[in-house]
């Protein structure tokens, strides 16, 4: 009987289905993002899957991955990843496609290395990201990457912009658009699921707010940030050149 599910359930796989991918980076809330889109009935996928896109190949290679990793969540309409790193290819191809949804969002960067450093200082204090230069480049090389990644896109406005703070301090906007770009039928909502792999390590966010099932306002994190001032300029530039260009092209421009 599971051996007729299993061939069933990889029948319905090769079927296309629509794919929305986050483009960002680390610690820009996209844990949060991820588990309110995968709450969502219609949409299965929560979590960073860690994986290149290179082709139409790769679509399926994410359904069958997601569902070997988790097996018990229903096929679904819509399927979504998040990639944070450049090692991950991004093939301008896969996202020009029809069945690929694409978002973007950016998050200021001192807030974004100061929270980079924190995580791997105590994950990781071996990793280059748990000093703020090495956070810091991760961040300049990272944004500069999905510059260019967008400018390879032209000017369709296929994808949707935001700003990472804002599904925190506006989420029913966000939500509302996010939504209305994906053109699904139920509106996503302000709580969600806690998962199988809510809050693992290499799952995204493993800190406590994300078992809260809400959305958590957080303080800002008022410490002085040790980097170098040209670093950190260069970090700015490079974030309002690509906020500036997002938003140029984006959906709803």
């Amino acid at each position: 009987m599971e051996a007729l599910k299993d061939a069933i359930q990889k029948v319905r796989l090769l079927a296309p289905k629509q794919h929305v991918l986050l483009i960002s980076h680390m610690r820009a809330n996209t844990s949060l993002v991820g588990h309110l889109i995968g709450s969502h009935e219609d949409i299965s996928g929560y979590y960073e899957m860690h994986i290149g896109y290179y082709s139409w190949k790769s679509l399926i290679n994410q359904k069958f991955l997601f569902h070997e990793q988790n097996r018990t969540e229903p096929v679904t309409d819509f399927y979504f990843d998040k990639v944070l790193h450049n090692e991950h290819f991004t093939s301008r191809d896969v996202l020009c496609r029809d069945n690929v949804k694409l978002l973007v969002a950016l998050r200021e960067p001192k807030a974004t290395i100061k929270s980079i450093v924190k995580l791997y200082s105590e994950k990781n204090p071996e990793h280059p990201c748990a000093s703020p230069k090495g956070a810091a480049q991760y961040y300049l090389d990272r944004v500069r990457y999905i510059t260019d990644l967008i400018l390879s896109l032209g000017n369709d406005q296929n994808y949707y912009y935001y700003d990472a703070d804002d599904i925190i301090q506006h989420p029913k906007r966000v939500l509302g658009e996010m939504k209305e770009f994906l053109g699904i039928d139920r509106a996503f909502e302000a709580t969600y699921r806690k998962f199988e792999k809510t809050g693992h390590r290499f799952a995204g966010d493993s800190s406590e707010n994300i078992h809260a099932g809400v959305i958590v306002k957080k303080s800002p994190d008022s410490s002085v940030l040790d980097l170098d001032n040209e670093l950190l300029m260069s970090c700015q530039d490079a974030y309002h050149l690509c906020r500036e260009k997002l938003i140029q092209h984006s959906w709803k421009a």
